[in-house]
């Protein structure tokens, strides 16, 4: 199945990660749209399979962005929300997502 499968009919996509974060050990694109948060990873070297963590925006109560490292730096998102939901990736990347983040959640 392709992402826009799992869209709803209105929702409509307002970023939509150019490189690949990790969350609890896996590569997913991070989409956000104007009511939810999407991680879509495709797993499977002959059969793909995909893997999509959706966590509804306005559950979402605290957003935090952190960097670690001296010479290859990396971006930590965490979001509190239903569940505590961790992202890693390079750090001009996950400023990118933080920021899309920040312009939708209230």
């Amino acid at each position: 199945m392709a992402l826009r499968d799992y869209l709803n009919p209105t929702e409509q996509v307002s970023f939509k990660s150019g490189a690949t974060v990790k969350h609890g050990g896996k590569d997913y694109q991070v989409i956000v749209t104007d009511r939810r948060l999407i991680l879509y990873g495709r797993r499977g070297i002959v059969i793909k399979n995909d893997d999509v963590i959706t966590e509804r925006l306005d559950n979402v109560q605290e957003i935090r962005y952190r960097e670690k490292g001296l010479i290859s730096k990396r971006g930590i998102i965490t979001i509190e929300a239903v569940r505590s939901i961790q992202l890693v990736g390079d750090a001009s990347e996950m400023r990118r997502i933080f920021n899309s983040l920040l312009q939708v959640v209230q």
